[in-house]
């Protein structure tokens, strides 16, 4: 593998993509989706026709809303629509946008005949790795952008190769057996002050190492330089320790951002059986870097962008991902710079990408925009057999029912007091770097066995609550005897946020009790004691609040609780003509 700068092609362009100004960019991400077809003679779509159709649709939109950057994933692309593009001004991208397109294969014949095309207005380059090959087909990423070659005004298609098969032995042979490697892989910029972009196709990711970030750093401005990288896939296993290597290495350095795209969920072989039948996450993100104080965390941006398939999470505090569902075809995003080094300090934050258009093909060519799009989160709580009203409440807020999953199974950060509950202090949303699963309940669509462990988990514990400790008045330790008539059932109530959303049980009438009540399932006294501290934080010295705080927890059968045992109870006048009191 090796890195050639366009420079050297003698190729200039002006990207809005590329450029560090503090103006938001939009992007097509195109999560396509079909019947795969693989043999010794081809690999992409079994029905290219369709596939084109779909591909003209997706760039006629774009040209008509001046798209910026259109994306699609790995042996996507028929080699039709690229002479689609080369014949029709119409599907061609206007100054200073960009298409990169992963293509179905090249046999020797097909990259011949586009090396022979010579039009006054389009330059085509590629690498020669194929006139002397005994394998059969390249896998082609098409970069399309006007731009100038010689000093002379082009459309620009340039084409790189995939330089390392997928696996072998355990999958299939195929590409192993029949793919033409490259050697390159060409790095875009505006200039030398601008954000370089660069791409990787599925594989070549798994075999990046420092011998190659050094070559970076000699003679690309690795260190200095803002970076766009580009990761294309058609990948069963997206989260594979070698992929997971790769993005931390994208990551690792201040100025990057790593935008993965797979294919849609719906994806299957010939032969019937679906891509993602081991793991059902296609994983397709935009891995960024940010601080707290540029972030747009506010519950608004997390949950339109939640509704339209955008799913919010952190590896680490600087270090956010966003991944796109699974079902959603087509995405139109807005998201600034890299790097932006225009305007004054308020303009040059880097809130986080926002989805404004979802889209669907209906009729398998036409695209329809949708308005939002189900998480699935209730179907699973239901499969579960969580019964909890408020969590399977469809019109409660799902940013809401993390908090309250959060509280009641005593994970949070009290040190944090008040902003407990703001998204980047959730529990929930964090996404362990070393295996990519997850904590959410709202965000399901990986079935990996730690992820699929803490929900079970979780439900399990709001069940416990709901089914064997709140309605049983007898359990409660006399801080919160007072409430033993109140009927608690877990849940926020309407004014939640009014205190910070640290009670978290109502009445019947769903008015809020001045009371924390948390399940932690079998623990030691070192866990019990953490849990009860941390919630004692989120409450000042002589409020009520940390007196009505209960931990729940077990020890082999039995339910024990800790909970303060010098506290009065809070006797209110009773409305209940069977209260105790």
């Amino acid at each position: 593998m090796k890195f050639i700068d366009i420079d050297s092609l003698n190729i200039t362009t002006e990207l809005d993509v590329l450029k560090r100004d503090t103006q938001r960019n939009s992007f097509f991400l195109y999560q396509h989706k079909g019947v795969f077809f693989a043999d010794n003679t081809r690999i992409g779509n079994k029905n290219q026709n369709e596939a084109k159709e779909k591909f003209i649709s997706v760039l006629k939109k774009a040209k008509e809303e001046h798209i910026a950057l259109v994306l699609s994933p790995e042996y996507s692309c028929p080699k039709s629509v690229i002479e689609e593009i080369i014949a029709n001004e119409d599907l061609q991208p206007s100054q200073n946008k960009l298409w990169a397109l992963g293509g179905e294969s090249l046999n020797k014949v097909e990259l011949d005949s586009l090396r022979a095309i010579n039009y006054e207005k389009l330059y085509i380059h590629f690498e020669d790795c194929y006139t002397t090959s005994d394998k059969n087909y390249v896998d082609p990423l098409y970069y399309i952008f006007k731009g100038k070659h010689d000093g002379l005004e082009k459309l620009i298609i340039l084409i790189q190769f995939k330089t390392r098969h997928m696996g072998g032995l355990w999958s299939s042979q195929i590409e192993p057996d029949n793919l033409i490697k490259g050697s390159t892989v060409y790095i875009i910029k505006n200039n030398n002050h601008s954000v370089r972009l660069m791409s990787f196709i599925c594989s070549e990711a798994m075999n990046f190492n420092a011998q190659f970030e050094q070559e970076l750093t000699d003679n690309h401005s690795w260190i200095d330089s803002p970076y766009l990288i580009l990761s294309l896939q058609f990948n069963p296993n997206p989260s594979h320790n070698n992929f997971i290597a790769f993005k931390q290495f994208s990551l690792a350095r201040e100025k990057r951002e790593l935008l993965t795209l797979n294919w849609g969920i719906d994806t299957t072989f010939l032969n019937g059986k679906y891509l993602y039948e081991d793991n059902n996450a296609p994983r397709s993100a935009i891995y960024f870097k940010t601080v707290d104080t540029e972030l747009d965390y506010k519950p608004k941006k997390i949950i339109d962008n939640h509704n339209k398939g955008l799913y919010f999470l952190q590896i680490k505090r600087n270090k956010r991902v966003y991944f796109l569902n699974r079902n959603i075809e087509l995405f139109k995003i807005h998201n600034k710079s890299v790097h932006i080094i225009e305007g004054v300090d308020e303009q040059q934050r880097r809130e986080g990408p926002t989805v404004t258009n979802i889209y669907h093909f209906v009729n398998s060519i036409d695209l329809e925009e949708i308005s939002i799009v189900s998480d699935n989160h209730i179907d699973f709580l239901n499969d579960r057999g969580v019964t909890n009203a408020y969590l399977l409440d469809p019109f409660k807020s799902f940013l809401d029912k993390e908090r309250l999953i959060n509280i009641s199974t005593g994970k949070v950060k009290g040190k944090e007091e008040s902003k407990w509950s703001d998204v980047i202090h959730l529990n929930s949303f964090t996404l362990n770097e070393s295996d990519e699963c997850n904590n959410r309940l709202t965000y399901i669509e990986d079935t990996f066995s730690t992820s699929e462990a803490v929900r079970n988990s979780n439900c399990s514990s709001v069940a416990e609550l709901d089914c064997n400790i709140l309605p049983n008045n007898t359990l409660y330790p006399h801080s919160i005897k007072h409430l033993g008539y109140k009927d608690l059932q877990l849940a926020f109530s309407d004014n939640a946020c009014d205190f910070n959303y640290r009670y978290n049980v109502v009445n019947q009438t769903g008015e809020i009790q001045k009371a924390t009540i948390c399940y932690i399932g079998n623990a030691s006294d070192r866990e019990v004691k953490s849990t009860y501290d941390e919630l004692q934080k989120l409450f000042e010295t002589g409020t009520q609040g940390k007196d009505t705080i209960v931990v729940y927890y077990k020890r082999g059968l039995n339910l024990e609780q800790k909970s303060n045992p010098h506290a009065g109870s809070y006797t209110e006048v009773p409305t209940d003509n069977n209260s105790i009191f």
